[in-house]
């Protein structure tokens, strides 16, 4: 049965340009969740919603494209590909997203500033994946994950370093560190942002690309299970960060697909012991897959991993200076 009730979206700051009133969007319930239909996103953002025969549905304005692909979860907003928690479907015979997509997902997105005016910036945790007898994944050429990212990890703190940034790393030598004491870490140094730097591995070798992850939401399933897959309704530590998190995710997906040239696999969401237990905005990156002999290839050279290091620290700076305009703006 479809029950509807009405979520307010309210704000004083600017989006595009022009003041954002506060306005109510219908929600209709599906199942056990609650959903939003586009038409009403799309007026809401002073966006054109275009349905053409397909699989997609297209909002659009001079500032932003956002396309989202029907019965999936997977959408892109200005050009990233990014991973909802739950698949857009059909209500009352409009396409619709949830309500939680539009709230934590979408409106960050496209409305930063409403959401980082209380966020700190000045101390950043970097957490370079595996060390010591932990090797993680190793390509047929050889190339160590555990190695790879320490030297990924390295250049990033000298370009945040450099832009004024107090930056800790997790380990800067081959040793291994329990995943508790990872998060532990960041919490003992004040992080304001934790950044883990992983390389990827799959059992075939096929998937190439490179992935920003972000903590799970409370209640949804993570991206690599399956749509609409029970989930216990648990919080974590950074479930307290889940707008922080996303758009700290979205700057450093976009701009890693830049520097690198990588497949964009997207924006994604996981359960990571050092992500979900961050005490602040936190994302684990996936900087390409070792199992794939073209990648490993490149990830190999080290211009190719300066263009991953280069990527992650110009996503962290994105997010630092849309922070600083966050609260020159004010509430």
């Amino acid at each position: 049965m479809l029950g509807c009730f009405f979520l307010v979206l309210s704000s004083m700051t600017c989006l595009d340009g022009q003041a954002a009133a506060i306005t109510d969007l219908k929600s209709v319930a599906v199942g056990s969740d609650r959903y939003v239909s586009l038409k009403d996103v799309a007026a809401f953002y002073g966006l054109s919603l275009s349905v053409p025969p397909g699989r997609f549905v297209y909002l659009r304005s001079k500032w932003n494209i956002l396309e989202f692909e029907t019965q999936s979860r997977q959408c892109s907003i200005n050009g990233v590909n990014v991973w909802l928690n739950a698949p857009v479907v059909s209500a009352r015979g409009r396409w619709s997203i949830t309500e939680t997509d539009v709230r934590k997902v979408v409106d960050p997105i496209l409305r930063p500033h409403a959401y980082l005016g209380a966020r700190r910036y000045r101390t950043v945790v970097i957490d370079p994946g595996h060390g010591g007898l932990d090797r993680g994944a190793k390509g047929r050429a050889g190339v160590e994950e555990k190695r790879a990212v320490l030297d990924i990890a390295k250049s990033v703190r000298a370009i945040l370093v450099n832009e004024g940034l107090r930056v800790y790393m997790t380990r800067d030598t081959d040793r291994f560190i329990e995943l508790a004491d990872r998060s532990y870490k960041a919490t003992q140094w004040g992080a304001d942002i934790f950044v883990s730097i992983h390389l990827n591995a799959a059992t075939t070798s096929k998937p190439r690309g490179v992935e920003t992850y972000v903590a799970s939401l409370s209640g949804y399933p993570s991206t690599s299970s399956p749509a609409g897959s029970r989930t216990k309704a648990e919080s974590f530590s950074a479930n307290r960060f889940d707008h922080s998190s996303d758009l700290l995710g979205y700057y450093v997906q976009k701009a890693l697909v830049q520097s690198t040239g990588a497949d964009d696999r997207g924006l994604r969401r996981a359960r990571f012991m050092v992500v979900k237990n961050s005490p602040c905005p936190a994302v684990l990156v996936e900087g390409g897959f070792l199992s794939n002999k073209y990648e490993e290839q490149k990830i190999s050279t080290s211009a190719y991993r300066q263009s991953i290091a280069r990527g992650i620290a110009k996503g962290v700076l994105d997010y630092v200076n849309t922070v600083k305009k966050a609260q020159v703006a004010g509430p």
